[in-house]
C-alpha cells in the first residue's frame, strides 16, 4: 500500500510570560505529495517522533481519506 502525500505536523504549547498557555502552535512540520510505502512511512512517523521529541511522550492522532482516483 502506498501513502500519496502526507502531513506530519508536531505541537506543543506556547508560553506567554514564563507559564504555559492552554494554547498550542505548530513546533514541527513535514510534509510531501511524493508517494511513500506504508511500512517506510510508519519507520519516517518513528524516527520523525525519537528526533522532534526526544521520548517526551506526545500523543499520536493519525487521520485517513481514501478518495477515488482523479480522472486525466
Amino acid at each position: 500500500m502506498y501513502i500519496d502525500k502526507y502531513k506530519i505536523f508536531s505541537m506543543d504549547y506556547t508560553w506567554k510570560n514564563q507559564k504555559k498557555s492552554k494554547d498550542t502552535s505548530v513546533k514541527q512540520m513535514l510534509t510531501s505529495d511524493e508517494s511513500i510505502q506504508s511500512k517506510d512511512f510508519i519507520s519516517l512517523i518513528d524516527n520523525l517522533d525519537d528526533v522532534w521529541h526526544k521520548h517526551e511522550g506526545k500523543t499520536c492522532k493519525i487521520e485517513v481519506t481514501f478518495e477515488p482516483y482523479e480522472e486525466e
